[in-house]
């Protein structure tokens, strides 16, 4: 949504390097319950628990009440967002600016969670997990600041993670053999022939390799460094990876010793519970230990005589640098080709209203096929798309600007037309403006995203605060949205060309600092890495004495005792099973089904959608043809994208814009809820949007026009389609190196299932293979796929196909039956179908599968690898589903992070019980022989009972923290819509979670693990090495990619 394009902290196209997976959505909970009077009776002024209570201010546009605190004897801030929502957040900031690029801050947040005074158990982050109801847990590392955040429904889970993540931060015990394990060391590896040779570990370190494998990472990171030379963003706070091995122990504790105290620190907490509450444990347990220190609170982005103006007159010097490559055939233009003009904007961050306008300008500039730089840029097909670095971005202290874009050709010959098309183009728009219609479009976009319901919102909130507070901004001013809105009012009556100004006075002037980089890939880029990682191994062996080389085996010995040394977790607080009801109404769907027009309409009951209409249209392919299938990932891409008779393709989004919240197009496939292995599976296309009242007329005629008057053959969609084409190849080639263990596990289902063969074909590595060849097709070719696609379309929207699924109101129930009848329903059925397309001998062909084996090794551009190793399993709704998803958790948290995570020193692993599959994977991964023999010794581990009814309980908390995770009215009867599960399974299959003994898990563990009836397949995506003749000898199938082959054979 807009909300986090244009709120308080940017959605910036250009990576940070950190440790955070993902953000939620906004909560919601039909059934809330107001848990405390929040801040009605707490007074301006006044102190509360040594916190004195500095500004309170109503935010109406997101309902809360915002309250700055001081506590005055260590003069640490805290933020609270009083909100009617009992998904509680809390977090913990500190500013951490890097002065080198080894990481420090980043193995700091790691180590920290690695056992503390009051919780001296060596990894109780993890062991929380376990233990906790939670809704988010993490913690991250951003360029210039650290984050400790969770969220929870449960007070008294709320109580023990504060108390966790507080002893934590502050009294962390940061023991040296943590620092090894977490951040990086060295260790002997004993050769086949007798000879040792030195090999880096630590969990960061193989972190760090995967990230920078990524192109996009990599490029992003390397642009920040070049601009921001002279600042502390010059430094890769995450960590280079040719850095981190220079890191000392002794760096480590003095950075936390500066940085992680109260006076450096910003409490912020969001929800439903007493906010005194908090402040008294704050207080009383963590803070009266600490007096106010100078040097900590004095911690800033040192901006002291840095000057971001140019040195003199000329164009950027264009610097060129090599990155990895991607997965393309050598006659396309490889994504991994990427440029991008970079330059400061002279503007403070943490000023609300110019970097609002420019989130604004930034947006009509590239955002979609209407905006003038994608015009200029991508259709006059001087590259394939935006590249990372693109847009506005305050994250940083300095504010920057960015054009950029990837896959072009002729290397450094095309960056002079890529420059001349992007000065001409803002030119243009600072003497033509913008289009009225695609302002319109935004501000609308802004209203809906107001009123629509998503899940985590204090966490939304919290990023969007987070730079402003390490930047010494207003917290207030920033997160207020409406104060902008009415000054961008006034402003643009006063000054009908106001956006177009900030366009000429900001993103225009030429006497500010900018860098141009392009990145060239190359083939033996992640090689040349591993050369010299080898070659500085190789040195630092010769200087090693033998007293030296006895300290490293003795170390490496010294960490394996202390990672399989019993942990005291009972000093650990836990929820337990009472904790969990025996019914979560709370969660059940209401639905009323009716018929409008023939069509099967479900109409799901919530208490308040805040007007919004939420609309699901399934569409059954049953119809289509097999070798369609292999199409629908591009279909549902190219869905809304290309024009109709009435739209052009560049005009269409805009259109959508000003009416609805866009419309989103997937595929899916539900396997049998029985029997998985037997029963066909069923393919379905999704359609889903949502709308205001007042706009659902205009929505669904949109929609219907979509639907049946796309034209596929008109030249200018045709060149769209070849560009979008182009561009979903580049987006799966550069998925590869972040997605691998994604990938690595659908493969590996393939040959099990009917739904695992279509997951191949819509997401896959075949899907990817079939991208690459699409992206370099012939104009007759791209006519073929444009037939299909036009017949895809004929085929699978009629009323005979479709089932409505309806979120709103009680109120505007009727008004939008009636819409939905009259509107999009009786003319769908009486339009003229499209056109048959011309005989196509495509439907006669047989689909073509990919040829698996038991073992696959896919290698990759890559520096670490991902593995899968999966067996087949069990349907949703057998007995044993339910002990499997269990038994699955408890391998996960109980063996593999010990001995995957922990001593093998891969950046994560997991089990899964999928609907027929049962799989472990491990991701950044450099053992791999160990991590698959981790993978038979943990199924052995479970055979023999080797858990405790304890990791029972810890198990079943991890996997109601899922099932009952709160549900925004966008989801609500969606399971059952999709899937066709009802409360009754849900509450069946509750009630056996909860029945459930440690000696079902046994005896489950037997039925499946034994020796003999165990049947894996196993997938690795890695790196395309110089051994893996060693994979071959172990029984792999080694498909290596090349440029100018097949990936898959």
């Amino acid at each position: 949504m807009l909300r986090h394009v244009l709120a308080a902290s940017p959605a910036s196209v250009r990576p940070r390097i950190h440790h955070l997976h993902h953000a939620s959505h906004r909560s919601f909970s039909s059934v809330s319950k107001k848990r405390g009077d929040g801040c009605k009776s707490l007074q301006v002024g006044e102190t509360y628990h040594n916190f004195t209570l500095k500004r309170l201010t109503t935010v109406p546009e997101y309902g809360v009440n915002a309250l700055e605190l001081r506590h005055e004897p260590t003069k640490a801030r805290y933020l609270h967002l009083n909100a009617n929502d009992s998904n509680n957040v809390f977090a913990i900031m500190f500013r951490t600016p890097p002065n080198n690029s080894t990481g420090v801050a980043h193995i700091l947040e790691h180590t920290t969670l690695c056992g503390s005074k009051r919780f001296p158990v060596r990894d109780p982050f993890f062991n929380m997990i376990k233990r906790s109801l939670n809704t988010y847990m993490n913690a991250l590392t951003g360029a210039d600041h650290t984050m400790y955040p969770f969220s929870t429904t449960n007070t008294k889970d709320w109580r023990n993670l504060m108390s966790v993540y507080l002893d934590a931060v502050f009294f962390p015990n940061l023991s040296k053999l943590d620092f090894l394990q977490e951040g990086h060391r060295l260790e002997i590896n004993e050769q086949k022939d007798g000879e040792g040779q030195l090999m880096y570990k630590g969990v960061v370190l193989n972190e760090m390799k995967g990230v920078f494998s990524d192109s996009n990472n990599l490029f992003g990171t390397r642009l920040q460094q070049e601009l921001m030379q002279g600042t502390i963003y010059e430094h890769v706070s995450g960590g280079d990876p040719k850095h981190i091995p220079s890191l000392t122990y002794d760096d480590l504790r003095a950075f936390h010793t500066k940085n992680y105290h109260p006076s450096n620190c910003c409490f912020y907490s969001y929800g439903d519970l007493l906010l005194t509450d908090h402040l008294a444990y704050l207080d009383h347990e963590i803070l009266n230990k600490f007096d106010y220190r100078a040097g900590s609170a004095a911690i800033r982005v040192n901006t002291e005589g840095f000057n971001f103006c140019k040195t003199n007159s000329r164009n950027p010097e264009l610097i060129v640098i090599d990155g990895p490559s991607s997965n393309m055939t050598s006659d396309a233009a490889d994504p991994n080709t990427k440029y991008c003009m970079s330059k400061f904007v002279d503007v403070k961050s943490t000023d609300p209203f110019p970097t609002f306008v420019l989130r604004i300008v930034s947006y009509l500039l590239t955002n979609g096929p209407a905006s003038p730089l994608y015009k200029a840029l991508i259709d006059c097909n001087l590259a394939q798309d935006f590249s990372v670095g693109t847009g506005f971005d305050t994250s940083t202290y300095y504010p920057t600007f960015g054009v950029g874009v990837e896959g072009i050709k002729g290397g450094e010959a095309a960056v002079p037309a890529i420059r001349m098309a992007v000065h001409d183009t803002l030119k243009k728009v600072v003497a033509n403006g913008f289009k009225k219609e695609r302002v319109d479009g935004l501000l609308h976009q802004l209203e809906l995203s107001l009123k629509h319901v998503s899940g985590n919102f204090g966490l939304q909130l919290l990023h969007g605060i987070s730079s402003i507070w390490a930047h010494g901004g207003d917290l207030l001013e920033n997160l207020q949205l409406n104060p902008l809105l009415k000054r961008l009012d006034v402003e643009m009556a006063r000054d009908p060309k106001f956006l177009e100004s900030y366009v000429r006075d900001y993103l225009m002037r030429d006497d500010l600092r900018e860098v141009q980089m392009l990145m060239l890939p190359s083939e033996n880029f992640v090689r040349d890495q591993e050369r010299r990682e080898q070659e500085n191994l190789a040195a630092t062996l010769i200087k090693q004495s033998n007293a030296d080389l006895d300290r490293i085996a003795r170390t490496a010995k010294e960490l394996e005792r202390y990672q399989q040394k019993k942990q005291p977790v009972e000093c650990l607080p836990t929820l337990n099973l009472d904790d969990i009801p025996c019914i979560e109404e709370g969660n059940f769907d209401h639905i009323d089904k009716t018929q409008l027009n023939s069509t099967l309409a479900e109409f799901v009951r919530v208490p308040s959608t805040n007007e919004i209409t939420y609309l699901r249209l399934l569409f059954d392919l049953e119809a289509l043809p097999q070798t369609y299938h292999r199409y629908m990932n591009v279909f549902t891409t190219v869905f809304g994208s290309l024009g109709t008779s009435r739209y052009a393709y560049n005009e269409l989004p805009t259109i959508m814009s000003n009416c609805s919240g866009g419309v989103s197009c997937s595929v899916m496939t539900a396997p049998s809820l029985t029997d998985v292995f037997g029963d066909p599976s069923k393919q379905s296309l999704l359609l889903e949007t949502m709308c205001l009242p007042h706009k659902v007329d205009e929505t669904l005629n949109l929609l219907h026009e979509v639907l049946t008057d796309t034209q596929f053959f008109s030249e200018e969609n045709l060149r769209q389609l070849r560009l979008i084409l182009q561009s979903s190849a580049s987006s799966a080639s550069s998925s590869i190196s972040s997605s691998g263990a994604t990938l690595a596990a659908i493969r590996s289902r393939v040959a099990l299932s009917p739904a695992a063969m279509y997951d191949e074909l819509y997401s896959g590595l075949t899907q990817i293979e079939q991208l690459q060849s699409w992206a370099q097709c012939s104009d007759e070719e791209l006519h073929q796929i444009a037939y299909v696609l036009q017949d895809i379309a004929r085929i699978v929207f009629s009323p005979a196909n479709l089932r409505l699924s309806v979120v709103t109101e009680d109120k505007l129930r009727s008004q939008v039956q009636k819409s939905l009848a009259s509107k999009l329903l009786q003319p769908l059925a009486g339009s003229a179908s499209m056109a048959d397309a011309a005989s196509l001998t495509l439907v006669n062909e047989e689909l073509k599968l990919p040829i698996v084996s038991t073992k696959d090794y896919f290698a990759f551009p890559v520096s670490v690898n991902f593995v899968v190793e999966t067996q087949p399993s069990v349907s949703f709704a057998h007995e044993d589903h339910v002990p499997l998803t269990v038994l699955a958790q408890i391998m996960s948290s109980c063996y593999l992070h010990q001995h995957v995570r922990e001593q093998g020193g891969a950046y994560g692993s997991g089990v899964s019980q999928n609907e027929g599959s049962f799989s472990m994977s491990s991701h950044y991964d450099p053992n791999t022989f160990k991590t698959l023999d981790a993978y038979d010794s943990a199924r052995r581990w479970a055979v023999n009972e080797n858990f405790s009814d304890r990791d029972v309980q810890e198990a079943l908390l991890s996997v109601f923290a899922s099932v009952d995770a709160p549900r925004t009215p966008s989801i609500m009867g969606r399971l059952s819509f999709l899937r066709g599960i009802t409360n009754d399974m849900r509450q069946r299959r509750r009630e056996q979670y909860l029945s459930l003994t440690r000696q079902d898990l046994v005896n489950v563990a037997r039925k499946y693990f034994s020796k003999d009836t165990i049947k894996t397949r196993t997938v690795i995506i890695g790196k395309n090495g110089d051994d893996l003749h060693e994979f071959s000898d172990k029984g792999f199938n080694v498909q290596r990619f090349a440029s100018s082959t097949s990936l898959v054979e």
